[in-house]
């Protein structure tokens, strides 16, 4: 019985586990689709990556960060 709790918290416990960049923030995955890139702009309050679309190929930010 024992190490039934013991391997269900262990697997709870793994499964829990979110990737941590390297400023030791959540690292948020984003399913955004676009043409050409998602913008690169990154929220310094909350660490999130803006979910903007850029408007021409090449360039690493939407129209509201340039």
């Amino acid at each position: 019985m024992k190490q039934l709790l013991f391997s269900f918290l262990l697997a709870t416990s793994i499964l829990s586990f979110k990737p941590i960049t390297k400023t030791g923030k959540v690292k948020i995955e984003t399913s955004t689709v676009c043409k050409y890139s998602q913008c690169q702009a990154t929220a310094k309050s909350t660490g999130n990556q803006c979910k903007h679309c850029v408007s021409n190929e090449g360039d690493k930010y939407c129209f509201q960060h340039k």
